[in-house]
């Protein structure tokens, strides 16, 4: 009976730190994915700030501005 008692602990520890590395290799998967946002210089961290994401899309902002811009003058006329 303490052999199988003793088993049992021994897989659970197994499950458990399986399920702690798994988490881990995860979490840093993800902070790799947020330190590579397209527009950041590489070897710096991303700025995820308001003020960050706005400098890094106001070119892609800017243009679809002056698209509407140009469809409410072209639908006006």
């Amino acid at each position: 009976m303490k052999v199988l008692a003793l088993a049992g602990l021994v897989i659970a520890l197994a499950v458990v730190g399986y399920l702690i590395v798994g988490y881990l290799g995860e979490a840093g998967k993800a902070h790799e994915a947020l330190q590579a946002v397209p527009g950041s210089q590489p070897g710096q961290p991303a700025d995820l700030t308001k003020r960050g994401l706005e400098h890094r899309l106001s070119p892609v902002l800017d243009q679809e501005r002056r698209r509407i811009e140009e469809t409410t003058k072209a639908a006006t006329q």
